[in-house]
């Protein structure tokens, strides 16, 4: 007898938070867990963003809420949390995707740069990561949560991201230290890795340096950026049953950029 796959990715009757969830890669993931059932929580540090994502779910026949969210401040992050919980009832996804980037060389990068990014992309990421992890551990019924790290994290790359690489590194060890701790809630701890994605940050970059779209495209062997809904489905795929076994896993969705020597 076959085995039943009609609900292998379903999230229906799922809750989830992602942060940075007002455009770019957020947005897309808000609007791919929506669409397969999940009720979301659409977490920005721009609110009114937030609920144009928000409201833009709802229009398509999802369920979703905006939150207003410093994601490197602890009792924003605290209380956006509870906010999720009181107005979905639960969580039983985070997706900590909010970041920034702030390039120069790593000679000249100041301390300033380097702590606001550090501050954004990895604090942030440790923050949510303890709240909704509490949560989970106190509902006892397991849950999910998908970090964003980077290609850089794994590789080096010369784009003047020294802070960025060391936060998407650091999202990766932290990635798979959680998992090993609370996989005996059976929450599952997960980190995707994106290469470089047509976002506005990403377009803003090529903009502005007219030789680095070509930089780029000869490090990714499938010959073109990515798009915002293939990190997306890579998220809804982690999230969902089919990725019931998978933890500590730093999933690459990257063109192929890492295996290129």
């Amino acid at each position: 007898m076959l085995m039943d796959f009609k609900d292998l990715f379903s999230l229906h009757s799922m809750t989830a938070i992602v942060t940075g969830g007002a455009q770019g890669l957020g947005k897309s993931i808000c609007e791919g867990l929506a669409y397969f059932g999940a009720k979301v929580a659409v977490v920005d540090l721009n609110k009114e963003n937030a609920k144009k994502t928000a409201d833009e779910i709802c229009r398509q026949g999802g369920s979703a809420i905006a939150i207003g969210c410093d994601v490197s401040n602890g009792l924003q992050v605290k209380e956006a949390v509870d906010q999720a919980i009181r107005k979905l009832d639960k969580v039983d996804i985070l997706v900590a995707n909010a970041g920034i980037g702030d390039r120069n060389a790593a000679e000249d990068m100041t301390v300033e740069q380097w702590d606001k990014v550090i501050d954004i992309n990895l604090k942030g990421v440790w923050l949510f990561n303890q709240e909704v992890g509490k949560h989970l551990i106190k509902r006892g019924e397991g849950g999910c949560i998908i970090n964003m790290s980077s290609i850089t994290g794994i590789v080096g790359i010369k784009t003047g991201n020294a802070n960025y690489s060391a936060a998407k590194g650091g999202v990766a060890a932290l990635t798979r230290t959680l998992a090993v701790e609370w996989g005996q809630y059976h929450i599952r701890v997960n980190a995707i890795a994106p290469a470089q994605v047509k976002t506005p940050l990403v377009n803003k970059l090529i903009e502005s340096k007219a030789d680095i779209n070509e930089y780029f495209l000869n490090r990714i062997p499938l010959g073109r950026l990515g798009e915002p809904i293939d990190i997306a489905g890579a998220a809804v795929f982690l999230a969902s049953p089919a990725a019931s076994w998978i933890t500590g896993h730093l999933l690459a969705v990257d063109g192929g950029n890492t295996i290129m020597y």
